[in-house]
């Protein structure tokens, strides 16, 4: 059973590196390469609601930016790594030595922080610090729509009160950003 999820993430993360090809050189593919065993190798042991190797999260919300929204290297990079500081042990330290700062940037936006007390909430300071991140680079939240959008996919295995959550913060928050954005398609399938 683990050989097929490592033949289908295998196969994602080729087919991403195919379509990436034609945009960058054999250096940015390297990085792309290694952005991957990166986050493969931080989330080894970790394993989604589903039963999944957590790693086919990052590999599909990295595929969704680099094919759906179709940005560049660095944030698909950002999308590979985009939980290892949230749910390992790795620091945004850890990331700007390996992946430099534009990649260390883009991940410390969409990495809920972890605080002893919040202005107001958790949730709401997380949107605060996603929505301040705009006036510096639209990518970070591009990366955090494709994140929702791939939780949004795979929903069924959330328990009902997380569910619950999500989808209430995909109604009353992504799906608005997704339509000011001009991203259609996306908002669509929110909202489906």
């Amino acid at each position: 059973m683990e050989t097929n999820y490592e033949i289908q993430i295998q196969g994602s993360v080729d087919e991403l590196l195919k379509r990436m090809c034609c945009k960058c050189n054999e250096r940015d593919l390297e990085r792309l390469r290694d952005a991957f065993e990166f986050a493969r190798e931080a989330h080894s042991p970790q394993r989604r609601k589903s039963g999944e190797p957590y790693i086919i999260h990052p590999v599909n919300v990295a595929r969704i930016v680099a094919e759906e929204l179709e940005l560049g290297v660095d944030p698909v990079i950002a999308a590979f790594l985009h939980d290892v500081v949230e749910d390992t042990p790795y620091t945004i330290e850890d990331i700007k030595e390996r992946f430099g700062d534009e990649v260390a940037f883009l991940v410390g936006v969409v990495t809920k922080e972890k605080k002893d007390k919040y202005v107001q909430s958790k949730q709401v300071d997380n949107f605060r610090q996603i929505l301040a991140s705009m006036q510096y680079d639209v990518r970070a939240l591009l990366i955090k729509l494709a994140d929702r959008l791939h939780n949004c996919r795979t929903i069924e295995f959330m328990p009902e009160h997380k569910r619950d959550k999500i989808l209430s913060e995909t109604m009353f928050v992504f799906i608005p950003l997704a339509h000011r954005l001009g991203l259609y398609g996306i908002k669509s399938e929110m909202e489906d």
